[in-house]
């Protein structure tokens, strides 16, 4: 886990007081895209915690299309005098599930098909990688035969890389070759440490 990214107190105070109160709030916000300061009124609907980094899900301006402020780019923020937009029909638990987080390649849902290593056997009993999952014991082997649906996201083909031996994966087949193109980039690029320093 990365160490969080520090947060100022008061843009924490900030955002959850607008959110518990029914605010918009005018903020001040460093975009990673462009590398500037950007000012916007946001109408609060969630907050979400990923790993290191809290995200505030709001609407901008006018408009109605949610959006995700991660909360350290905030450079400032105060209570607005905008009236709050309210989505009415906006559920935070079905937007998470709905794969908003997930960097989605499609809304499909596909079937993961991979042998694992007994310890990541181990860590999917405990905690599983879908709510429809299935693992067989191998024949003569330790291993076992992972089955799941599992949404067309890069964060579970993120999660399978970092596995790295550990998993064999067998479908599909567009992520397999994804694991083993990736896996050629990073031998290429320890072999030849120099050659990569010598173009960055």
């Amino acid at each position: 886990a990365l160490i969080p990214a520090p947060l100022e107190e008061v843009t924490w105070q900030t955002v959850t007081e607008a959110l518990l109160t029914h605010r918009a709030i005018e903020v001040t916000y460093l975009s990673r895209s462009s590398e500037k300061e950007r000012f916007f009124t946001l109408h609060p609907q969630g907050l979400v915690s990923r790993h290191s980094v809290t995200y505030l899900v709001a609407t901008v301006n006018d408009y109605t299309d949610l959006r995700q402020f991660a909360l350290h780019r905030i450079r400032h923020a105060q209570l607005s005098e905008t009236a709050w937009n309210e989505k009415s029909d906006f559920d935070l638990d079905a937007y998470i599930q709905g794969g908003a987080f997930g960097y989605r390649q499609s809304q499909k849902t596909i079937t993961l098909s991979v042998n694992v290593a007994p310890q990541v056997a181990w860590l999917l009993t405990e905690t599983p990688l879908s709510t429809e999952q299935s693992l067989t014991p191998l024949p003569d082997s330790r291993w076992q035969h992972l089955e799941a649906q599992v949404p067309d996201d890069q964060q579970t083909l993120w999660w399978l890389m970092a596995m790295g031996a550990n998993v064999q994966v067998l479908a599909p087949a567009d992520w397999r070759d994804d694991i083993v193109d990736t896996a050629r980039q990073v031998i290429a690029q320890h072999h030849t440490p120099e050659k990569l320093l010598s173009t960055s």
